[in-house]
């Protein structure tokens, strides 16, 4: 068993409930919140439980209160069961308070046919080879003495441009942009699920901007579309991109393709620019 196939079990309770640990080393900061990534997915291997659909399609959460590393309840409720696609709603439940709540269509992608017309540009990344080992970087700093980087950080290894992370020097790019190629530091294969996680596991795009005035940027709502499986072998390539900040709201839109350049998941998330 992986570490986030671990992190992310659920045992069955009851008639649509199910128990959950929240595992801190998912954390944006440490000893904060876990990362909303994390969260959706801890959700979903719950709400796919019950179903014959083992992929999420299309999967909302909406933070309504930042949990709690440890004990959680995640309450499942299959809305439709389709033969193509089920929907399903949850929410995670901590002290009997609704922490995360979710609405999701579940599918099986294996199975997909259909017409296919992808009118995006391919990714503009440099080849993996030039990219910087940034995770192992990070961590070397933190040995010699610098910040550590955030946990989710650490639960991959990433290759990112040379500029990708110059916002954390005082080199932003002077865009609201972030990306690179990332995978489990393991090498096991990238299951859906796994995505959930990847769509939301890099530091803010907004942050490449320098604008002085941003710092915690917590997760309002969080939406993730997915088109395919990944090719299980190889990393994942994500580029997510902010490009309207207004009365303290932002964007940051997303997208992922496997080592075959195949498209594998939209994202967009709502985020609010804290006080």
């Amino acid at each position: 068993m992986s570490r986030f196939e671990h992190d992310t079990a659920v045992t069955r309770t009851g008639d649509g409930r199910y128990q959950a640990t929240i595992d801190d080393g998912w954390a944006v900061i440490d000893g904060a919140a876990a990362n909303g990534g994390y969260l959706m997915a801890l959700a979903a291997r719950a709400m796919r439980d019950p179903l014959d659909h083992p992929d999420p399609v299309t999967l909302t959460a909406h933070y309504l209160v930042p949990p709690e590393p440890g004990a959680a309840e995640i309450d499942v409720e299959v809305v439709r069961r389709g033969r193509r696609h089920a929907n399903v709603a949850a929410s995670i439940v901590q002290d009997g308070r609704e922490r995360v709540r979710l609405l999701g269509v579940f599918g099986d992608l294996a199975q997909i046919s259909g017409p296919t017309r992808i009118d995006r540009p391919p990714l503009t990344l440099p080849p993996l080879e030039d990219c910087v080992d940034t995770t192992t970087q990070a961590l070397e700093r933190a040995q010699a003495g610098g910040v550590p980087p955030p946990p989710i950080f650490q639960r991959f290894a990433h290759r990112q441009p040379a500029d990708q992370m110059g916002w954390a020097e005082g080199r932003p790019t002077g865009r609201g942009e972030i990306g690179g190629y990332v995978r489990w530091p393991d090498g096991t294969p990238m299951d859906t699920l796994g995505v959930l996680v990847v769509a939301d596991c890099y530091p803010p795009a907004v942050f490449n901007t320098g604008d002085s005035r941003l710092g915690w940027v917590p997760t309002l709502e969080l939406t993730v579309q997915l088109r395919a499986r990944p090719n299980p072998a190889g990393y994942l390539a994500t580029r997510f991109e902010t490009t309207a900040v207004s009365g303290g709201y932002l964007e940051e839109d997303g997208e992922i393709r496997d080592a075959d350049g195949t498209l594998i998941a939209l994202s967009r998330q709502l985020a609010l620019i804290a006080r």
